[in-house]
């Protein structure tokens, strides 16, 4: 099914877009509020009409452990097909990656259908993007390419159990026409699932991010609440590995001469 993304967008929090930085990274742990080199876009459903008055804020919320989490959804409660949101993202619009590794702490909050997405050169004038991401309705892992805001067919896709009331850590690495998607345990450590494929019709270089969409937003219904929680959001450069073997053949080059200057 072929789905084309709604252009009813409402742009929080908008910046100058400078040129990219290839070895900057991005962390966002959030616990000093918003992050203030971000935007945040919600989406309603391609059937809607525009609404001049649309209300989205996104909302630091903190646990009863201290720590401070974005909320990424609707703040009205309002469902997708009474006007609420289909589709919330966070960007970082300043910094443009080609081989990148993203990363999230994602959470359900015990009751949604929701899908928790990484985003990966992501250009936000065409809504070209690469994503990888759990689906809580369908208990699914997810890999896709979306090239024209047309949502098509997961690249790749496995089943894997998943609680709604579980932390999981999701990590997502595009490296040279390699895409990768990771899901682990809260502590990222064990590894719960792994998929990826090989793409020889790259995306240029283009930005990351994070976003959730309510996954029977795009059917007739619409009738769930966009509704999530993020932490860690993380993204850093990453080299190819023709570069790391370049690297570690230099340096053992170097090691060579040296050792046989000293042996002289």
């Amino acid at each position: 099914m072929q789905v084309s993304l709604s252009k009813n967008i409402l742009v929080c929090s908008m910046l100058k877009i400078t040129s990219g930085v290839a070895n900057a990274n991005i962390f966002y742990d959030f616990e000093d509020g918003l992050p203030s080199d971000a935007i945040f876009i919600q989406e309603l459903l391609p059937t809607l009409p525009d609404d001049p008055n649309f209300d989205y804020e996104p909302i630091i919320e903190t646990l009863p452990n201290g720590n401070n989490v974005l909320r990424l959804g609707d703040k009205n409660n309002t469902s997708a097909e009474n006007g609420g949101a289909a589709t919330s993202s966070l960007l970082n619009p300043n910094i443009s990656f080609a081989n990148v590794k993203v990363s999230a702490e994602l959470n359900s909050d015990g009751d949604t259908n929701d899908r928790f997405l990484l985003l990966a050169r992501t250009n936000l004038d065409t809504f070209d993007t690469y994503s990888f991401g759990i689906d809580f309705e369908t208990d699914q892992i997810l890999l896709r390419k979306i090239v024209g805001g047309v949502i098509d067919t997961p690249l790749v896709q496995e089943s894997v159990a998943l609680d709604q009331n579980t932390t999981y850590f999701a990590e997502f690495t595009v490296i040279g026409n390699e895409l990768t998607g990771s899901l682990f345990d809260e502590t990222s450590t064990n590894l719960l699932s792994e998929i990826s494929f090989f793409d020889n019709d790259l995306l240029a270089p283009g930005v990351t991010g994070i976003s959730t969409d309510i996954s029977d937003g795009f059917l007739p219904q619409g009738n769930d609440i966009n509704n999530g929680t993020i932490d860690n959001f993380s993204a850093m450069s990453v080299p190819e590995p023709s570069s790391i073997f370049g690297i570690l053949m230099v340096g053992a080059l170097a090691n060579k001469i040296s050792r046989r200057k000293w042996s002289k």
